[in-house]
């Protein structure tokens, strides 16, 4: 399922596949591994008995009433030629086709004698002819199978010429750009592999993503405890950045099944790359399944209708979450109804969301915010104040940042460059984080040297 998802938005896009085009891939890339980890060789007796019913069905299903009543008219002058049929001569329990419709010809011939012999009965005249009627049907499948029978023969050598020497996209394409047109002549049906080819192309040998698809995972993600993704350089790339989010997701779920103890997923921003039709049951799958595996899935983002505008997307995650957390959402109060209904708030809900960060109670504290958390039936607001040795190493102000710079490239190690940055500041008495980096990166220098100029 990963990889048709993946194929499908390379080639869709958020275009949802149709069915013959699900069918179609997902039938490639089974055969695929099939093709790689049991080579072909011939079908089995039963295998040849189901394919051979199964294009028998789609046989009778393509001849009209027309082409029936040529053939009928062929047996006609098969069973009236005075040149006797070729004998078979089989040892074998079961015949095959030829041999039964040689069989069929001679009985039908010998039925024939009877309705031309002037000593038969009226009786036994109708009798014969009854027979070769039943036998001239026997006998049109008996031919259609004899056809059928060189079909297969066909098929068995197209699998046979079907290798897969290893796994890879390269070989993947190659290999499904071969067996779909196979598979589209067999089962008449329309599927346009030029478009197919073009557009996977840039992802094949010699193209300019071939290595995206193509170059093995690190095998050290599964053995780490903690992983962070970072995606900012092709966010803005229609066609990489949704499928290296997709490849991401794999990542985790193979992680979620295999290791044991508490995983987590926390996708922030990024997620809106797997909205698309083609992604949207993904993370269905994902909300859905992660709890059996003793894991969690989270979801970041600045506007919940991130969340709303996928309906399958929004039923897997506001349903299965029993956590939501909310921050500051003073902005959204004039559409806030529509946000409560979509998230099922309670009134006194949406009043504790409005107190957030609007109450009179900073004086005497440290710089703290305030987070709205409601887990199952109980919320409440809650302030968030953490030491100053975390907000400078998690910090995102670029201000701030830049002055925890110019400490590390003097102090040498991030651990005693918040520790030195974070003494200092007390030491001038200045209570924001924002105003002491400001002079900092006014003098270039950490505080002692320009102290004692």
């Amino acid at each position: 399922n990963f990889l048709k998802s993946l194929i499908f938005l390379i080639f869709k896009g958020s275009e949802a596949p149709s069915k013959i085009e699900d069918m179609l891939v997902n039938q490639t890339i089974v055969e695929y591994y099939e093709a790689y980890f049991h080579p072909f060789d011939s079908f089995t007796p039963d295998e040849r008995d189901g394919l051979r019913q199964k294009l028998l069905v789609a046989a009778k299903m393509e001849n009209d009433y027309d082409r029936y009543a040529e053939k009928m008219d062929d047996i006609e002058e098969q069973i009236s030629s005075p040149e006797p049929p070729a004998q078979i001569e089989s040892k074998a329990l079961v015949l095959t086709s030829e041999e039964r419709r040689l069989k069929l010809i001679r009985q039908c011939r010998a039925f024939r004698a009877v309705v031309l012999d002037r000593a038969s009965t009226p009786a036994e005249k109708e009798k014969a002819a009854n027979k070769i009627e039943v036998y001239k049907k026997e006998l049109y499948e008996a031919s259609m199978l004899v056809k059928i029978d060189k079909q297969i023969d066909h098929i068995e050598e197209q699998k046979r010429r079907l290798k897969v020497r290893s796994l890879s996209f390269n070989s993947y394409y190659e290999f499904a750009l071969e067996r779909i047109p196979q598979i589209t002549s067999l089962e008449k049906i329309h599927f346009d592999i030029r478009d197919f080819a073009a557009i996977l192309k840039q992802f094949y040998r010699g193209g300019e993503l071939e290595m995206t698809l193509n170059s093995d995972i690190d095998a050290n993600l599964f053995d780490e405890r903690f992983i962070v993704f970072e995606i900012d350089k092709i966010k803005d790339d229609p066609v990489l950045f949704p499928i290296v989010v997709l490849i991401i997701m794999d990542v985790f779920l193979q992680k979620m099944r295999i290791k044991k103890g508490r995983k987590a997923l926390i996708i922030e921003e990024a997620w809106k790359a797997i909205a698309s039709p083609t992604m949207a049951e993904y993370i269905k799958f994902l909300y859905k399944t992660v709890r059996k595996f003793h894991g969690i899935a989270g979801v970041v983002t600045q506007e919940l209708n991130d969340v709303i505008d996928s309906p399958i997307v929004k039923e897997a995650i506001i349903n299965n979450s029993d956590v939501k957390i909310l921050l500051d959402q003073s902005k959204f109060k004039d559409r806030y109804d529509d946000i409560a209904a979509i998230l099922g708030l309670t009134p006194i809900q949406k009043q504790q969301i409005f107190t957030i960060n609007a109450l009179n109670n900073k004086e005497g504290r440290n710089y703290f915010k305030e987070v709205w958390i409601c887990r199952g039936q109980n919320s409440d607001v809650f302030g968030v104040e953490e030491p100053p040795e975390c907000y400078w190493a998690y910090t995102t102000e670029r201000s701030e940042k830049e002055a925890l710079k110019i400490y590390l490239a003097h102090y040498g190690t991030m651990q005693e460059a918040i520790t030195r940055i974070e003494i200092d500041r007390k030491k001038t008495g200045i209570a924001k984080y924002l105003d002491f980096a400001r002079k900092v990166n006014q003098h270039q220098k950490v505080m002692t040297l320009w102290e004692n100029q």
